[in-house]
C-alpha cells in the first residue's frame, strides 16, 4: 500500500479501454472524477477509495477493481510502482466472461 505523496499517471491498455473510460465519464462524471483523483494519488489504499476497491483473484490476480457505481460500472487496473503509473485494463460494466 502506497502512502507517499507520489503522483501516478493514468494510462490505458488500449484505445478501446480509453473510449470505454470516456463513456463512463460522460455517464458518471462526478464518480469518474473522484476515481481519477484516487488513481493519481493513492491507487492501492482502500481507506482512501470513494468507490469499493478490491483485489481480483484467479486468472485476474494482480488486478484491482474499483467500483464506480454500486451496481456494475467499474474499472480494472494494475499499478506500476516503478514507473509511477496506473494501467487501466478495463472500463465499463460488469463483464460477462
Amino acid at each position: 500500500m502506497s502512502t507517499s505523496k507520489t503522483r501516478y499517471n493514468i494510462v490505458f491498455q488500449s484505445s478501446r479501454v480509453e473510449k470505454d473510460w470516456i463513456a463512463l465519464e460522460k455517464k458518471f462524471s462526478d464518480k469518474v472524477t473522484e476515481c481519477k483523483e484516487f488513481l493519481k494519488s493513492n491507487p492501492e489504499d482502500r481507506n482512501q477509495a470513494v468507490g469499493k476497491l478490491k483485489k481480483l483473484k484467479g486468472k485476474y490476480k494482480g488486478i484491482l477493481q474499483y467500483d464506480i457505481t454500486k451496481d456494475d460500472a467499474r474499472i480494472w487496473y494494475r499499478v506500476d510502482r516503478k514507473r509511477n503509473r496506473v494501467i487501466v485494463k478495463y472500463a465499463g460494466h460488469h463483464p460477462n466472461w
